[in-house]
């Protein structure tokens, strides 16, 4: 059994239902807890929705309800459909599931894809609400038989003690780059003239949910002194009240730097035009404050696309080569970086071949690591 309030976009969700679909196809029944549908054609898959209260749309209130009412529905599903197995995807849903874990004594693995309290930070969340999310964190660690970190950073932080305890099992599963088709040969020259783009221009792209951690004033603000023919394209939307406030933070820098002609908001893209923007870009930047292991960065080395991305946890996993790195808020670095890769061949060529390099070590069967990490604590 699994839980999962509601699913948005996002690489995190994405994986979430990578996870689900690798029990199905393994023909094991799949029981889900979420506040809304999440839907799944498969005769083993059982979608076990409580709604919220009329009125609990806030963040606060969707919290309040998942840590004090699901808890209980999860130990009555549990107990009716006769769990084998809780899989927690983030400690929160650990916290969920643990009263049903241990009434029924059954295992729980976790994964834990990134850090909830930055991302509550982020989103200007009060300090009460942070201090009973690091509460909640630490009792689902706690009661985690196995917990499948997604990038060494967090779980090194794990082992350092946060929520660990006697005979718990701590490793890391890194995201994988998911099989992307080739390119069309006419399809460059139609992607740009998509968005308007001139064939001369040197397309930079980012991507992902517009929040204050993904840092993208700086990119916006690194394009207005790179001093060439350049175009950036920002994909991705909001989730929340805070993100759409940020977005029109970021639109208000565009018109105060006077950038409304080079850079684009392209809102949500479907995989395949996602896909066929990378594709056609010259590089992709990353230049996030914090993240777990950013999928989208993988699919844009996947399309053979160069990357540069801030140094931190989840991204230095993928990158590792300082010069594929900068500090996030060192906006010169960025600045700098850019200039010389489109003004000398060679370091281009360089850049290039190290992104590459990267690229061959993400290519392995992501659902079947998980599957063995997650299945392991029941053979062992």
């Amino acid at each position: 059994m699994t839980v999962m309030y509601t699913l948005k976009r996002g690489g995190a969700y994405d994986r979430f239902k990578m996870m689900v679909e690798t029990f199905l196809e393994r023909e094991w029944e799949v029981h889900c807890l979420s506040l809304t549908p999440i839907r799944f054609d498969h005769p083993l898959y059982y979608n076990h929705v409580l709604p919220p209260p009329i009125g609990a749309d806030s963040d606060v209130a969707m919290r309040c309800f998942t840590l004090s009412v699901l808890p209980f529905y999860s130990l009555w599903v549990s107990w009716r459909r006769r769990v084998d197995l809780f899989v927690a995807f983030g400690s929160l849903y650990a916290f969920v599931e643990a009263l049903a874990k241990c009434v029924l004594r059954k295992p729980m693995i976790t994964l834990i894809r990134g850090d909830s309290t930055y991302g509550l930070k982020v989103r200007g969340a009060p300090r009460y609400l942070l201090v009973l999310n690091g509460l909640v964190e630490d009792l689902g660690l706690f009661f985690s038989d196995r917990i499948i970190a997604v990038n060494q950073a967090i779980r090194d932080k794990i082992i350092r003690g946060r929520g660990k305890r006697k005979g718990t099992e701590i490793e890391t599963l890194f995201n994988n780059i998911t099989p992307i088709p080739a390119p069309a040969p006419e399809e460059i020259d139609q992607t740009r003239a998509k968005f308007g783009i001139s064939k001369g221009a040197k397309v930079l792209v980012t991507a992902g949910i517009l929040n204050g951690g993904k840092n993208i004033e700086m990119l916006i603000r690194s394009l207005s002194r790179i001093g060439m023919d350049a175009v950036l394209l920002i994909i991705g939307d909001g989730a929340t009240k805070a993100d759409l406030r940020y977005k029109t933070y970021l639109i208000d820098v565009v018109k105060t730097l006077n950038l409304r002609n080079r850079v684009i908001f392209t809102g949500w893209l479907d995989k395949e035009t996602l896909w066929r923007v990378f594709r056609s870009a010259d590089l992709f930047l990353l230049p996030s404050r914090s993240e777990g292991m950013p999928n989208v960065m993988l699919e844009a080395l996947g399309c053979d696309l160069p990357c540069l991305g801030s140094r931190i946890p989840g991204i230095e996993d993928i990158l590792q080569y300082e010069e594929l790195m900068f500090h996030p808020m060192d906006e010169q670095t960025i600045v700098n970086k850019v200039r010389k890769l489109f003004s000398d061949i060679q370091y281009f060529q360089r850049i290039k071949g190290l992104c590459q390099e990267r690229k061959i070590a993400f290519f392995f069967d992501w659902k079947e690591r998980m599957f063995q990490a997650v299945t392991g604590v029941i053979r062992s």
